[in-house]
């Protein structure tokens, strides 16, 4: 059991990565493993009993021995695992001769994943893709085109960013062909006759490809796109012989359609029959598709949001899932009956609740937290009774958050007492989940800290999360001013001292915010802020913006265009080397600012990149952001 002091809440944020997750990894049937603290060797226990023994002592590995690694992954089959040693370093461990070779010895691993039958290793380095014959050790390479331009088996770090995913190559199921994706095209590699052939789409308009699997027929495999407006879904089947793509399934929005419903699609092993992920209805839901693509029925509909789904149980013919269905600001874990429909609700606490799931869905892993209730870690049966506590951190001594209502907008506060205090209005998610954030450094130097779900926030259904189309950062910019006027009003704010921070696109909710006739705000702090939407990552603006130049938002919600509307104190802060929110913004803005002769203070930081800004958990970010505070605050 962990205690993190009341010291370690207030004075160092880097106290958060005692907070580990224990890192439970399914094996076979109801076995599991787990990587000791201290990294030094991996443990393999029963999930009923809780009995666990040792399997690998990395230090005492045949031939590379390794005083420690990073994380670990089992073969299919369970007879290796694969240990990353340190970042692109990868050695494979075969359980049966004890013996550690290396994946790669010319050079860099990313990426790698296993083929089904656990003798081969596809991945990647330097955006080409190579596979590790694991028996004959021996090396193929599978494409040499890869360039900065030019990725194999990645994605984009736009497209990583826009999409959640960051690498797309998979295995057929008889490990003999590798389909991946280079740039916005797919192509099979044939491990047996040595080719690269690319997959032809019927649709024209095709442009982003968000997902390839294989269906439950080994002679076939299945390709998700979008338009690029992604207004439309597509799905085709390709029949792995002729590489002939037949479209069966499309879903149809008329605004955009999430990247989580874009990326996932489930085959069952014993019809061929599909579930894809649907907003209809105002809720993201699960709904049964036949092989041919004929809609069967809606499963798991209601008015709650399904946050994740988990997998299925050919056994129980049960899907696993996590949803909003005990309340938007909670995550609760669920199964629901294909055939029959029937729902069981399994950890529905309030709070966080995730898990991960044994190898036959006897057991899981549950993750819990709340606000004020730090992580714990405890072994459930598939009724969701725990059987024991794995890990439980605690704090002592801890403000806490109060989730609050600000006039129909959820969120929590963070105060010491009821005195009206400055207020700092944080744009951040507000989830009902434990987060050592800097809120609380921020309390104790003084201030009142909020969070509020605004209009955007994932959870409250579709009308709620699209109604930013159009208005990425000034919508959100209007729910933060009404926020920050509402505690005024119930007298938990003073309206001469209020204030907003947020960082990345948060940033650009804080210039919007600045930029309103009527801002209640004194002053604010964009930190790496994007600062024009028309420069900034394509895919994720077109998305919420509709196609550049179509609409007027472009230029009502970049601040380069409004930078004479700014008021009140600015403070801007960026790391030079972001490659994320790229310092650019950060320029264009201070030349626009200038030329309207709007005072500001900016803290540059060269030789940095986005670590060191993003969460303020640097003590220079956070000293410049309490100077700045402090100055401004009226007295």
């Amino acid at each position: 059991m962990k205690r993190i002091s009341i010291l370690c809440a207030f004075v160092a944020l880097a106290c958060t990565s005692l907070f580990a997750n224990s890192n439970i990894v399914p094996m076979d049937g109801s076995k599991y493993a787990r990587l000791s603290e201290d990294k030094t060797f991996i443990s393999t226990g029963d999930y009923k009993t809780g009995k666990e023994d040792t399997l690998l002592v990395f230090s005492k590995m045949r031939i590379n021995p390794l005083d420690s690694v990073e994380a670990f992954f089992f073969s299919p089959d369970v007879n290796r695992i694969l240990l990353r040693a340190s970042f692109e370093n990868y050695y494979v461990y075969k359980i049966e001769s004890r013996r550690s070779d290396k994946l790669s010895t010319t050079g860099s691993q990313s990426k790698p994943i296993f083929s089904p039958d656990g003798k081969k290793i596809a991945f990647v380095r330097g955006h080409n893709i190579y596979v590790k014959r694991l028996e004959y050790d021996t090396e193929v390479v599978v494409t040499e085109d890869g360039s900065e331009s030019v990725y194999n088996g990645l994605r984009s770090p736009e497209f990583e960013k826009a999409f959640g995913t960051d690498v797309t190559m998979e295995w057929s199921p008889d490990g003999m062909y590798l389909l991946y994706t280079k740039n916005e095209n797919v192509y099979m590699y044939s491990m047996q006759y040595k080719w690269n052939k690319l997959i032809t789409l019927t649709d024209k308009d095709a442009y982003y490809i968000t997902r390839i699997a294989w269906t439950s027929k080994p002679e076939t495999f299945s390709i998700m796109y979008l338009n690029r407006a992604q207004t439309i879904l597509r799905m085709a089947k390709v029949d792995a012989a002729s590489l002939v793509a037949k479209r069966v399934y499309e879903y149809i929005e008329d605004r955009y359609i999430s990247p989580d419903v874009a990326s996932f699609v489930m085959f069952f092993p014993e019809n061929d029959n599909f579930v894809v992920l649907e907003e209809r209805d105002d809720y993201t839901n699960l709904h049964l598709y036949s092989p041919a693509g004929s809609f069967i029925k809606a499963l798991a509909k209601g008015d709650y949001d399904i946050t994740k789904v988990y997998g299925y149980d050919a056994t129980s013919q049960r899907i696993f899932y996590q949803s909003t269905e005990n309340g938007p600001d909670n995550r609760g874990i669920y199964a629901i009956g294909v055939q029959n429909g029937k729902k069981t609700a399994l950890s529905v606490t309030k709070g966080t609740n995730d898990a991960s799931f044994s190898a036959d869905y006897k057991f899981y892993e549950l993750r819990h937290s709340a606000i004020n209730s730090p992580d714990k870690y405890s072994i459930c049966d598939i009724k969701g009774a725990e059987l024991r506590i794995i890990e439980q951190n605690t704090v002592s001594e801890i403000l806490h958050k109060e989730m609050y209502d600000f006039c129909g907008m959820s969120g929590w506060i963070l105060r010491k007492d009821t005195l009206k205090h400055p207020l700092v209005i944080w744009v951040t998610e507000a989830k009902n989940q434990w987060n050592m954030d800097f809120a609380y450094r921020l309390v104790n130097e003084g201030y009142t800290v909020a969070a509020v779900n605004t209009r955007g926030t994932i959870g409250y259904g579709e009308r709620f999360k699209k109604a930013i189309y159009g208005d990425m950062f000034v919508i959100p910019a209007q729910d933060y001013a009404l926020a920050a006027r509402c505690l005024v009003e119930q007298g938990k704010a003073d309206a001469a001292n209020m204030f907003i921070i947020g960082s990345g696109l948060s940033g650009g909710v804080v210039l919007a915010a600045l930029s309103q006739s009527d801002s209640p705000f004194k002053g604010g702090i964009a930190i790496a802020p994007v600062t024009d939407l028309a420069s900034y990552n394509i895919a994720e603006v077109e998305r919420l913006m509709q196609a550049e130049g179509a609409t007027l938002g472009y230029k009502t919600n970049s601040a380069i265009y409004n930078a004479a509307n700014i008021k009140g104190k600015l403070l801007l802060v960026h790391a030079m080397n972001d490659k994320s929110m790229t310092i650019d913004n950060t320029l264009k803005l201070t030349e626009a600012l200038v030329n309207a002769n709007v005072q500001f203070d900016m803290q540059l930081y060269p030789n940095k990149d986005e670590n060191f800004t993003m969460g303020l958990t640097e003590n220079h970010v956070f000293g410049k952001v309490m100077n700045f505070l402090k100055i401004n605050t009226k007295q």
